[in-house]
Protein backbone atom coordinates (compact mmCIF):
# COMPACT_ATOMS: atom_id res chain seq x y z
CA UNK A 1 0.00 0.00 0.00
CA UNK A 2 1.51 2.97 -0.74
CA UNK A 3 1.61 5.98 1.29
CA UNK A 4 -0.89 8.18 -0.69
CA UNK A 5 -3.44 5.62 -0.19
CA UNK A 6 -2.69 5.41 3.38
CA UNK A 7 -3.23 8.99 3.37
CA UNK A 8 -5.81 9.57 1.42
CA UNK A 9 -7.90 6.25 3.72
CA UNK A 10 -6.83 8.14 6.91
CA UNK A 11 -8.45 11.38 5.72
CA UNK A 12 -11.56 9.30 4.25
CA UNK A 13 -11.71 8.11 7.96
CA UNK A 14 -11.54 11.30 9.59
CA UNK A 15 -13.85 13.59 7.47
CA UNK A 16 -16.65 10.35 8.61
CA UNK A 17 -15.79 11.07 12.06
CA UNK A 18 -16.26 15.02 11.09
CA UNK A 19 -19.98 13.83 10.01
CA UNK A 20 -20.77 11.45 12.57
CA UNK A 21 -19.86 14.33 14.68
CA UNK A 22 -21.53 16.98 13.06
CA UNK A 23 -25.02 14.61 12.71
CA UNK A 24 -27.38 14.33 15.44
CA UNK A 25 -28.56 10.77 17.19
CA UNK A 26 -31.87 10.84 15.32
CA UNK A 27 -29.57 11.31 11.59
CA UNK A 28 -26.66 8.60 12.84
CA UNK A 29 -29.83 6.00 13.54
CA UNK A 30 -31.51 6.77 10.45
CA UNK A 31 -28.15 6.74 8.16
CA UNK A 32 -27.41 3.50 9.72
CA UNK A 33 -30.19 1.74 9.52
CA UNK A 34 -30.80 2.95 5.87
CA UNK A 35 -27.39 1.24 5.27
CA UNK A 36 -28.38 -1.99 6.69
CA UNK A 37 -31.38 -2.27 4.85
CA UNK A 38 -29.51 -1.08 1.49
CA UNK A 39 -26.65 -3.86 1.97
CA UNK A 40 -28.99 -6.05 3.00
CA UNK A 41 -31.55 -5.61 -0.09
CA UNK A 42 -27.96 -5.63 -2.44
CA UNK A 43 -27.07 -9.06 -0.80
CA UNK A 44 -30.57 -10.94 -1.30
CA UNK A 45 -30.81 -9.52 -5.14
CA UNK A 46 -27.12 -10.84 -5.62
CA UNK A 47 -28.04 -14.17 -4.04
CA UNK A 48 -31.43 -14.22 -5.75
CA UNK A 49 -30.14 -12.67 -9.33
CA UNK A 50 -27.30 -15.54 -9.10
CA UNK A 51 -29.74 -18.50 -8.02
CA UNK A 52 -32.25 -17.71 -11.01
CA UNK A 53 -29.73 -17.48 -13.57
CA UNK A 54 -27.93 -21.08 -12.00
CA UNK A 55 -31.80 -22.32 -12.63
CA UNK A 56 -32.10 -21.12 -16.32
CA UNK A 57 -28.73 -22.31 -16.83
CA UNK A 58 -29.13 -25.58 -15.42
CA UNK A 59 -33.03 -25.94 -17.57
CA UNK A 60 -31.24 -25.29 -20.50
CA UNK A 61 -28.36 -27.43 -20.15
CA UNK A 62 -31.13 -30.21 -18.73
CA UNK A 63 -33.08 -29.91 -22.27
CA UNK A 64 -30.00 -30.02 -24.72
CA UNK A 65 -29.02 -32.96 -22.75
CA UNK A 66 -32.26 -34.83 -23.10
CA UNK A 67 -32.09 -34.07 -26.43
CA UNK A 68 -28.67 -34.90 -27.33
CA UNK A 69 -29.21 -38.46 -25.52
CA UNK A 70 -32.09 -39.35 -28.17
CA UNK A 71 -29.96 -37.84 -31.39
CA UNK A 72 -26.37 -39.38 -30.18
CA UNK A 73 -27.57 -42.72 -28.31
CA UNK A 74 -28.96 -44.29 -31.63
CA UNK A 75 -25.66 -43.91 -33.71
CA UNK A 76 -23.47 -45.08 -30.94
CA UNK A 77 -24.80 -48.25 -30.55
CA UNK A 78 -22.67 -50.83 -31.52
CA UNK A 79 -19.48 -48.98 -31.80
CA UNK A 80 -16.79 -50.20 -29.55
CA UNK A 81 -15.67 -47.49 -27.00
CA UNK A 82 -12.13 -46.92 -27.90
CA UNK A 83 -10.69 -45.34 -30.22
CA UNK A 84 -12.11 -43.29 -32.86
CA UNK A 85 -16.02 -44.12 -33.99
CA UNK A 86 -15.83 -45.85 -37.27
CA UNK A 87 -15.45 -43.82 -40.52
CA UNK A 88 -19.60 -44.33 -41.85
CA UNK A 89 -20.45 -43.20 -37.67
CA UNK A 90 -18.36 -40.22 -38.11
CA UNK A 91 -19.77 -39.54 -41.24
CA UNK A 92 -23.51 -39.52 -39.96
CA UNK A 93 -22.29 -37.35 -36.84
CA UNK A 94 -21.01 -34.44 -38.84
CA UNK A 95 -24.14 -34.56 -41.11
CA UNK A 96 -26.81 -34.49 -38.02
CA UNK A 97 -24.80 -32.06 -36.03
CA UNK A 98 -24.95 -29.75 -38.93
CA UNK A 99 -28.42 -29.85 -39.31
CA UNK A 100 -28.47 -29.45 -35.32
CA UNK A 101 -26.45 -26.70 -35.34
CA UNK A 102 -28.70 -24.61 -38.04
CA UNK A 103 -31.79 -24.99 -35.76
CA UNK A 104 -29.66 -24.55 -32.18
CA UNK A 105 -26.93 -22.91 -32.85
CA UNK A 106 -24.34 -25.25 -32.01
CA UNK A 107 -21.16 -24.27 -32.19
CA UNK A 108 -18.72 -27.46 -31.47
CA UNK A 109 -19.44 -30.81 -30.39
CA UNK A 110 -17.26 -33.76 -29.16
CA UNK A 111 -17.90 -37.27 -27.86
CA UNK A 112 -15.60 -39.01 -25.20
CA UNK A 113 -15.17 -42.89 -24.01
CA UNK A 114 -14.65 -43.57 -20.39
CA UNK A 115 -10.39 -43.27 -21.17
CA UNK A 116 -10.33 -39.61 -21.64
CA UNK A 117 -10.16 -40.19 -25.68
CA UNK A 118 -11.98 -37.87 -27.88
CA UNK A 119 -14.13 -40.88 -29.97
CA UNK A 120 -15.16 -37.78 -32.29
CA UNK A 121 -15.22 -34.13 -32.98
CA UNK A 122 -16.16 -31.37 -35.10
CA UNK A 123 -12.44 -30.48 -35.08
CA UNK A 124 -10.82 -33.39 -36.66
CA UNK A 125 -7.80 -32.27 -35.20
CA UNK A 126 -8.64 -33.55 -31.37
CA UNK A 127 -10.00 -36.73 -32.38
CA UNK A 128 -7.96 -39.46 -30.74
CA UNK A 129 -6.12 -37.06 -28.20
CA UNK A 130 -6.72 -38.65 -24.99
CA UNK A 131 -7.83 -35.48 -21.98
CA UNK A 132 -9.43 -35.37 -18.54
CA UNK A 133 -11.03 -32.71 -16.46
CA UNK A 134 -12.81 -31.87 -13.83
CA UNK A 135 -16.42 -31.52 -15.86
CA UNK A 136 -15.66 -34.83 -17.62
CA UNK A 137 -15.52 -36.83 -14.44
CA UNK A 138 -18.43 -35.15 -12.60
CA UNK A 139 -20.25 -35.89 -16.50
CA UNK A 140 -19.11 -39.36 -16.71
CA UNK A 141 -20.37 -39.47 -12.87
CA UNK A 142 -24.10 -38.88 -14.36
CA UNK A 143 -24.15 -35.10 -13.94
CA UNK A 144 -25.00 -32.86 -16.77
CA UNK A 145 -22.45 -30.05 -16.00
CA UNK A 146 -23.24 -26.74 -17.70
CA UNK A 147 -20.84 -23.32 -17.79
CA UNK A 148 -21.04 -19.86 -19.42
CA UNK A 149 -18.03 -18.37 -21.57
CA UNK A 150 -16.41 -16.27 -23.78
CA UNK A 151 -14.41 -18.81 -25.63
CA UNK A 152 -14.44 -22.17 -26.96
CA UNK A 153 -11.60 -23.90 -25.22
CA UNK A 154 -9.99 -27.49 -25.43
CA UNK A 155 -9.45 -27.58 -21.68
CA UNK A 156 -7.03 -24.71 -21.21
CA UNK A 157 -6.09 -24.00 -24.93
CA UNK A 158 -7.74 -21.26 -26.17
CA UNK A 159 -8.49 -21.84 -30.49
CA UNK A 160 -11.47 -20.10 -31.77
CA UNK A 161 -12.08 -16.40 -30.70
CA UNK A 162 -16.02 -15.68 -30.72
CA UNK A 163 -15.44 -11.54 -30.49
CA UNK A 164 -17.48 -11.94 -27.22
CA UNK A 165 -20.15 -13.90 -28.13
CA UNK A 166 -21.23 -15.89 -25.22
CA UNK A 167 -21.34 -19.78 -24.99
CA UNK A 168 -22.78 -22.60 -23.21
CA UNK A 169 -20.97 -25.46 -22.59
CA UNK A 170 -22.62 -28.75 -21.52
CA UNK A 171 -21.17 -32.04 -20.84
CA UNK A 172 -24.11 -34.61 -21.06
CA UNK A 173 -23.67 -38.15 -19.82
CA UNK A 174 -24.64 -40.59 -22.58
CA UNK A 175 -26.09 -43.82 -21.43
CA UNK A 176 -26.80 -47.35 -22.70
CA UNK A 177 -30.78 -47.73 -23.77
CA UNK A 178 -30.53 -51.70 -22.17
CA UNK A 179 -28.38 -50.66 -18.88
CA UNK A 180 -28.69 -46.84 -18.19
CA UNK A 181 -25.16 -46.94 -17.28
CA UNK A 182 -23.13 -43.74 -18.94
CA UNK A 183 -20.74 -44.94 -21.62
CA UNK A 184 -20.16 -41.79 -23.45
CA UNK A 185 -20.13 -37.42 -22.49
CA UNK A 186 -21.30 -35.73 -25.62
CA UNK A 187 -19.41 -32.24 -24.79
CA UNK A 188 -21.03 -29.29 -27.17
CA UNK A 189 -20.96 -25.52 -27.08
CA UNK A 190 -24.24 -23.53 -28.19
CA UNK A 191 -24.31 -20.02 -28.91
CA UNK A 192 -25.81 -18.50 -25.83
CA UNK A 193 -26.43 -14.75 -26.56
CA UNK A 194 -30.34 -15.28 -26.05
CA UNK A 195 -29.99 -17.34 -23.04
CA UNK A 196 -27.38 -14.40 -21.32
CA UNK A 197 -30.50 -11.69 -22.59
CA UNK A 198 -33.27 -13.55 -21.48
CA UNK A 199 -30.65 -13.74 -17.94
CA UNK A 200 -30.12 -10.15 -18.31
CA UNK A 201 -33.98 -9.05 -18.58
CA UNK A 202 -34.48 -10.88 -15.51
CA UNK A 203 -31.39 -9.48 -13.70
CA UNK A 204 -33.13 -6.46 -14.41
CA UNK A 205 -36.67 -7.28 -13.38
CA UNK A 206 -35.20 -9.25 -9.82
CA UNK A 207 -32.79 -5.01 -9.58
CA UNK A 208 -36.03 -3.04 -10.28
CA UNK A 209 -37.97 -5.27 -7.51
CA UNK A 210 -35.12 -5.28 -5.05
CA UNK A 211 -34.47 -1.18 -6.15
CA UNK A 212 -38.42 -0.73 -5.64
CA UNK A 213 -38.75 -2.35 -2.50
CA UNK A 214 -35.29 -0.88 -0.89
CA UNK A 215 -37.01 2.68 -1.47
CA UNK A 216 -40.26 1.72 -0.18
CA UNK A 217 -38.35 0.31 3.04
CA UNK A 218 -36.28 3.38 3.16
CA UNK A 219 -39.37 5.92 2.91
CA UNK A 220 -40.95 3.81 5.79
CA UNK A 221 -37.86 4.03 7.54
CA UNK A 222 -37.74 7.63 6.95
CA UNK A 223 -41.72 8.42 8.06
CA UNK A 224 -41.23 5.93 11.23
CA UNK A 225 -38.04 7.92 12.40
CA UNK A 226 -39.42 11.14 11.39
CA UNK A 227 -42.83 10.20 13.42
CA UNK A 228 -40.64 8.59 16.21
CA UNK A 229 -38.82 11.85 16.52
CA UNK A 230 -41.73 14.25 16.68
CA UNK A 231 -42.92 12.05 19.79
CA UNK A 232 -39.74 11.91 21.55
CA UNK A 233 -39.44 15.72 21.49
CA UNK A 234 -42.75 16.16 22.23
CA UNK A 235 -41.73 13.81 25.11
CA UNK A 236 -39.07 15.66 25.82
CA UNK A 237 -40.91 19.27 25.85
CA UNK A 238 -43.48 17.17 28.21
CA UNK A 239 -40.70 16.38 30.47
CA UNK A 240 -39.31 19.66 30.52
CA UNK A 241 -42.21 21.42 31.51
CA UNK A 242 -42.39 19.01 33.96
CA UNK A 243 -39.31 19.42 35.62
CA UNK A 244 -39.56 23.22 35.25
CA UNK A 245 -42.62 22.54 37.65
CA UNK A 246 -40.77 20.35 39.85
CA UNK A 247 -38.18 22.28 40.12
CA UNK A 248 -40.74 25.38 41.13
CA UNK A 249 -42.41 23.25 42.86
CA UNK A 250 -39.12 22.33 45.02
CA UNK A 251 -38.37 25.78 45.51
CA UNK A 252 -41.16 26.72 46.74
CA UNK A 253 -41.39 24.20 48.99
CA UNK A 254 -37.71 25.22 50.09
CA UNK A 255 -38.96 28.61 50.90
CA UNK A 256 -42.30 26.96 52.80
CA UNK A 257 -39.73 25.10 54.60
CA UNK A 258 -36.68 27.86 55.16
CA UNK A 259 -40.27 29.94 56.43
CA UNK A 260 -40.98 27.36 58.51
CA UNK A 261 -37.86 26.93 60.64
CA UNK A 262 -37.78 30.38 60.63
CA UNK A 263 -41.07 30.66 62.12
CA UNK A 264 -40.42 28.04 64.71
CA UNK A 265 -37.14 29.59 65.39
CA UNK A 266 -39.25 32.90 66.12
CA UNK A 267 -41.67 31.27 68.10
CA UNK A 268 -39.22 29.47 69.81
CA UNK A 269 -37.59 32.81 70.76
CA UNK A 270 -40.85 34.59 71.32
CA UNK A 271 -41.69 31.72 74.08
CA UNK A 272 -37.96 32.01 75.89
CA UNK A 273 -38.38 36.09 75.45
CA UNK A 274 -41.99 35.77 76.96
CA UNK A 275 -40.56 33.31 79.83
CA UNK A 276 -38.11 36.02 80.53
CA UNK A 277 -40.27 38.88 80.60
CA UNK A 278 -42.96 36.44 83.13
CA UNK A 279 -39.31 35.91 85.49
CA UNK A 280 -38.26 39.80 85.34
CA UNK A 281 -42.17 40.79 85.85
CA UNK A 282 -42.36 38.47 88.94
CA UNK A 283 -39.26 39.72 90.24
CA UNK A 284 -39.83 43.18 89.60
CA UNK A 285 -43.61 42.99 90.96
CA UNK A 286 -44.76 40.96 92.98
CA UNK A 287 -41.67 39.95 94.69
CA UNK A 288 -40.61 43.19 95.71
CA UNK A 289 -44.27 44.19 97.04
CA UNK A 290 -43.84 40.92 99.28
CA UNK A 291 -40.30 42.07 100.30
CA UNK A 292 -42.17 45.28 101.59
CA UNK A 293 -44.84 43.44 103.41
CA UNK A 294 -42.35 41.45 104.87
CA UNK A 295 -40.28 43.82 106.27
CA UNK A 296 -43.31 45.76 107.64
CA UNK A 297 -45.06 42.78 109.53
CA UNK A 298 -41.18 41.68 110.66
CA UNK A 299 -40.58 45.90 111.43
CA UNK A 300 -43.46 46.14 113.46
CA UNK A 301 -42.76 45.96 117.59
CA UNK A 302 -45.74 44.83 120.06
CA UNK A 303 -48.25 47.51 121.11
CA UNK A 304 -50.01 47.52 124.44
CA UNK A 305 -52.83 47.39 122.11
CA UNK A 306 -51.96 44.24 120.39
CA UNK A 307 -52.65 41.39 122.43
CA UNK A 308 -50.80 37.67 122.21
CA UNK A 309 -52.96 36.16 119.76
CA UNK A 310 -52.83 39.07 117.14
CA UNK A 311 -48.98 39.15 117.54
CA UNK A 312 -49.06 34.89 116.73
CA UNK A 313 -51.22 35.94 113.59
CA UNK A 314 -49.28 38.54 112.70
CA UNK A 315 -45.80 36.10 112.99
CA UNK A 316 -47.96 33.85 110.94
CA UNK A 317 -48.18 36.30 108.22
CA UNK A 318 -45.10 37.10 107.73
CA UNK A 319 -43.80 33.52 107.80
CA UNK A 320 -46.50 33.26 105.03
CA UNK A 321 -45.45 36.20 103.05
CA UNK A 322 -41.79 35.10 103.06
CA UNK A 323 -42.68 31.47 101.80
CA UNK A 324 -44.59 32.64 99.41
CA UNK A 325 -41.74 35.08 98.39
CA UNK A 326 -39.12 32.17 98.10
CA UNK A 327 -41.87 30.29 96.06
CA UNK A 328 -42.74 33.11 93.75
CA UNK A 329 -38.16 33.76 93.97
CA UNK A 330 -37.81 29.76 92.91
CA UNK A 331 -40.31 30.25 89.74
CA UNK A 332 -38.67 33.54 88.67
CA UNK A 333 -35.34 31.68 88.68
CA UNK A 334 -36.54 28.94 86.82
CA UNK A 335 -38.25 30.95 84.15
CA UNK A 336 -35.50 33.62 83.41
CA UNK A 337 -32.27 32.37 81.99
CA UNK A 338 -28.77 34.36 81.47
CA UNK A 339 -27.62 34.94 77.96
CA UNK A 340 -26.20 32.68 76.45
CA UNK A 341 -25.34 34.08 73.02
CA UNK A 342 -21.56 33.40 72.30
CA UNK A 343 -20.95 30.60 74.47
CA UNK A 344 -20.09 27.25 73.78
CA UNK A 345 -22.22 24.43 74.71
CA UNK A 346 -20.08 23.03 77.25
CA UNK A 347 -19.84 26.64 78.43
CA UNK A 348 -23.92 26.89 78.40
CA UNK A 349 -24.44 23.41 80.34
CA UNK A 350 -21.73 24.27 83.23
CA UNK A 351 -23.73 27.23 83.06
CA UNK A 352 -26.86 25.62 84.30
CA UNK A 353 -25.27 23.18 86.13
CA UNK A 354 -23.67 25.94 88.65
CA UNK A 355 -26.69 27.90 88.73
CA UNK A 356 -28.47 24.61 90.12
CA UNK A 357 -25.45 23.91 92.16
CA UNK A 358 -25.31 27.25 93.37
CA UNK A 359 -29.52 27.51 94.06
CA UNK A 360 -29.89 23.68 96.05
CA UNK A 361 -26.06 23.38 97.44
CA UNK A 362 -25.87 19.93 95.67
CA UNK A 363 -22.73 18.73 93.30
CA UNK A 364 -23.21 17.59 90.18
CA UNK A 365 -20.66 15.49 87.86
CA UNK A 366 -20.14 16.82 84.46
CA UNK A 367 -18.65 15.34 81.25
CA UNK A 368 -18.31 16.77 78.15
CA UNK A 369 -17.06 14.79 74.59
CA UNK A 370 -16.34 15.95 71.39
CA UNK A 371 -18.71 18.63 70.70
CA UNK A 372 -19.69 21.27 67.90
CA UNK A 373 -17.45 24.15 67.86
CA UNK A 374 -20.77 25.82 67.81
CA UNK A 375 -24.56 25.87 68.12
CA UNK A 376 -27.94 28.41 67.15
CA UNK A 377 -29.05 29.85 70.51
CA UNK A 378 -32.07 28.39 70.15
CA UNK A 379 -30.93 24.97 70.49
CA UNK A 380 -28.18 26.14 73.37
CA UNK A 381 -30.93 27.35 75.06
CA UNK A 382 -33.17 24.15 74.80
CA UNK A 383 -30.13 22.10 75.84
CA UNK A 384 -29.45 24.56 78.99
CA UNK A 385 -33.56 23.99 79.95
CA UNK A 386 -33.52 20.45 79.83
CA UNK A 387 -30.45 20.39 82.22
CA UNK A 388 -31.88 22.82 84.52
CA UNK A 389 -35.38 20.44 84.23
CA UNK A 390 -33.92 17.66 84.74
CA UNK A 391 -31.41 18.83 87.96
CA UNK A 392 -34.35 19.84 89.27
CA UNK A 393 -36.38 16.65 88.94
CA UNK A 394 -33.04 15.31 90.52
CA UNK A 395 -33.16 17.46 93.26
CA UNK A 396 -37.36 17.16 94.25
CA UNK A 397 -37.39 13.15 93.85
CA UNK A 398 -33.42 12.14 94.30
CA UNK A 399 -32.15 14.67 97.04
CA UNK A 400 -29.67 15.64 94.60
CA UNK A 401 -27.86 12.05 94.58
CA UNK A 402 -26.05 11.01 92.28
CA UNK A 403 -26.28 13.55 89.59
CA UNK A 404 -24.42 13.78 86.65
CA UNK A 405 -24.38 15.27 83.38
CA UNK A 406 -22.64 13.79 80.02
CA UNK A 407 -22.46 15.64 76.74
CA UNK A 408 -21.18 14.22 73.25
CA UNK A 409 -21.14 13.39 69.58
CA UNK A 410 -22.34 10.11 69.04
CA UNK A 411 -23.84 8.70 65.10
CA UNK A 412 -23.81 12.29 64.15
CA UNK A 413 -25.79 13.41 66.99
CA UNK A 414 -25.23 15.64 70.23
CA UNK A 415 -26.38 13.27 72.79
CA UNK A 416 -26.97 14.83 76.29
CA UNK A 417 -27.67 12.63 79.53
CA UNK A 418 -29.10 13.74 83.03
CA UNK A 419 -29.04 11.09 85.49
CA UNK A 420 -29.59 10.34 88.95
CA UNK A 421 -28.97 7.57 91.69
CA UNK A 422 -33.14 8.13 93.47
CA UNK A 423 -35.85 6.43 93.79
CA UNK A 424 -37.10 6.83 90.41
CA UNK A 425 -39.38 9.74 88.46
CA UNK A 426 -43.26 9.45 89.14
CA UNK A 427 -45.10 8.97 86.11
CA UNK A 428 -47.11 12.15 86.82
CA UNK A 429 -43.59 14.23 86.76
CA UNK A 430 -42.98 12.42 83.67
CA UNK A 431 -45.92 13.36 81.48
CA UNK A 432 -47.10 16.40 83.28
CA UNK A 433 -46.33 20.46 82.99
CA UNK A 434 -46.27 20.95 87.08
CA UNK A 435 -43.63 19.99 89.67
CA UNK A 436 -44.29 18.27 92.73
CA UNK A 437 -45.27 21.32 94.24
CA UNK A 438 -48.02 21.89 92.16
CA UNK A 439 -46.70 25.37 90.73
CA UNK A 440 -46.59 25.80 87.03
CA UNK A 441 -43.30 24.75 85.25
CA UNK A 442 -41.76 23.89 81.68
CA UNK A 443 -42.01 19.91 82.21
CA UNK A 444 -40.13 17.16 80.16
CA UNK A 445 -43.16 16.79 77.99
CA UNK A 446 -42.91 20.53 76.94
CA UNK A 447 -39.18 20.18 76.72
CA UNK A 448 -39.30 17.38 74.77
CA UNK A 449 -41.70 19.09 72.07
CA UNK A 450 -39.28 22.25 71.65
CA UNK A 451 -36.76 19.70 70.98
CA UNK A 452 -38.58 17.89 68.53
CA UNK A 453 -39.09 21.45 66.69
CA UNK A 454 -35.73 21.44 66.51
CA UNK A 455 -34.88 18.08 65.00
CA UNK A 456 -33.89 16.12 67.74
CA UNK A 457 -35.92 13.83 70.28
CA UNK A 458 -35.99 13.28 74.00
CA UNK A 459 -35.99 10.12 76.54
CA UNK A 460 -36.84 9.43 79.46
CA UNK A 461 -36.06 6.30 81.44
CA UNK A 462 -36.98 5.55 84.70
CA UNK A 463 -37.00 2.55 87.59
CA UNK A 464 -38.58 2.43 90.64
CA UNK A 465 -34.74 2.33 93.02
CA UNK A 466 -32.80 2.11 90.23
CA UNK A 467 -32.30 6.17 89.08
CA UNK A 468 -33.72 8.67 86.24
CA UNK A 469 -31.82 9.07 82.95
CA UNK A 470 -32.98 11.59 80.86
CA UNK A 471 -31.41 11.59 77.60
CA UNK A 472 -31.54 14.33 74.47
CA UNK A 473 -30.66 13.82 71.14
CA UNK A 474 -30.41 16.16 68.69
CA UNK A 475 -29.07 16.13 64.76
CA UNK A 476 -26.02 18.13 63.66
CA UNK A 477 -27.25 18.05 60.38
CA UNK A 478 -30.94 19.39 61.37
CA UNK A 479 -29.13 22.13 63.95
CA UNK A 480 -26.41 23.52 61.03
CA UNK A 481 -29.63 24.07 58.82
CA UNK A 482 -31.04 26.20 61.87
CA UNK A 483 -28.45 27.75 62.36
CA UNK A 484 -27.63 28.73 58.75
CA UNK A 485 -31.26 30.19 58.63
CA UNK A 486 -30.82 31.62 62.15
CA UNK A 487 -27.44 33.55 61.37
Amino acid sequence: MSPGSAMSKAETFRLLQYFGRQMGLYSQVVVAIALVICLSMATLGYWVNAYIGEVEVESAADADAVYMNIILEPLLRGVERHGTVPPEVEAQLDLLLDRYAQDSDIEAAAIWWQDGTVAYSTDKRLMGRRMSSAQLDAAFAGRVVAEMMQNLTDHGSRRQARMGQPLLEVYVPLRAAETGAVTAVGEFYRNAAELQAQMQRVAARIWGVVGLTTALMLVLLLLTATRARRIVRAQQDELHRRLTISQQLARQNADLRQAAETAKLDAIKANEDLLNRIGADLHDGPLQLLGLIVLRLSGLSPGQAEDAAAAREREKTAELAARTMQELRHLAYGLSIPELEGLTVPEALSLAISRHESQTGTAVARQWGDLPEQLSDPAKTCLYRIVQESLNNAFRHAGGKGQRVRAAMRDGEVELTIGDAGPGLPPESRQGDKGDNGQPGLGLPGLARRLQTLGGRLEVASQPGQGTTVTARLPVEAEARLLHIGG
